[in-house]
């Protein structure tokens, strides 16, 4: 599968260009009304929005109605444990940590169930089923840069230096093996109902953990810093992140 393994290797390494962002370290800090509130957009977007979308979908298409509440609650739960052992848990000290370390976390939760994405397109033969025009690259390295930036902003906002936090992006490459997730569980179970429902509860579980993780992010670290400062422009930026990242799943989906 030379195929998938360029496709998800370039999708799992995009993220790594957002260490350019630390070209501009007194841009991002000073304009901060604009670096949190994309970022509150945006992870609203990939987290409460494309997540749950995802979770709802998957609901439906289990089978099993009560092993689909069961996993799609559990997985709310354990999101939200994890949101709040990294925000507010007594593990790490400093309040720009807990908002960089929640969010490397929801950037890999992400990135792994974007990798089954990319994998399940492959089922139906050698090649993807997904779109690979100018326009889907263009978004999709756009798409995957901006979730970057969750890492970035945060990191230089807790005063990390550009080379130990460039290791802090290496999480989003964890949507290389996802992608090989579904064809290792067609190897396994063949085309079985058994193999439908395993495949189908794992994004279900990892999407329904991205959006509770996501909801702390927004509600306790992003939009608490994009309203620091009096008025309201931090509403402009937020939605232009929500819609921006709209637009951008618009043209790759």
């Amino acid at each position: 599968m030379t195929d998938l393994a360029v496709l998800a290797f370039g999708f799992g390494v995009m993220p790594l260009a957002a260490i350019l962002l630390y070209a501009f370290p007194e841009t991002v800090l000073r304009h901060r009304e604009a670096s949190w509130g994309i970022l509150a957009g945006v992870t609203g977007f990939l987290g409460l929005s494309h997540a749950m979308a995802l979770v709802l979908v998957n609901h439906s298409l289990l089978g099993d109605r009560t092993l689909a509440t069961i996993l799609s609650v559990l997985g709310l739960a354990v999101g939200a444990g994890l949101g709040w052992l990294l925000s507010d848990g007594p593990y790490i000290r400093t309040e720009p940590n807990r908002i960089l370390a929640a969010s490397v976390a929801f950037v890999a939760l992400h990135s792994f169930g974007d990798g089954l994405l990319i994998g399940a397109s492959f089922l139906g033969g050698v090649s993807t089923t997904l779109p690979l025009d100018a326009v889907t690259v263009a978004a999709t390295v756009v798409h995957r840069f901006v979730e970057g930036a969750i890492i970035v902003v945060p990191a230089i906002a807790a005063a990390w230096k550009s080379r130990p936090a460039f290791p802090l992006l290496f999480p989003a490459l964890l949507a290389v093996p996802a992608a090989y997730v579904p064809l290792w569980l067609v190897d396994v179970y063949g085309f079985t109902p058994i193999r439908s429902v395993i495949d189908h509860s794992i994004p279900t579980f990892a999407s329904a953990m991205e959006a509770t993780l996501a909801l702390f992010l927004v509600a306790r670290a992003f939009l608490p810093l994009a309203s620091v400062e009096r008025g309201t422009r931090w509403l402009a930026w937020t939605a232009l992140g929500f819609i921006g990242i709209s637009l951008v799943h618009f043209l790759v989906e």
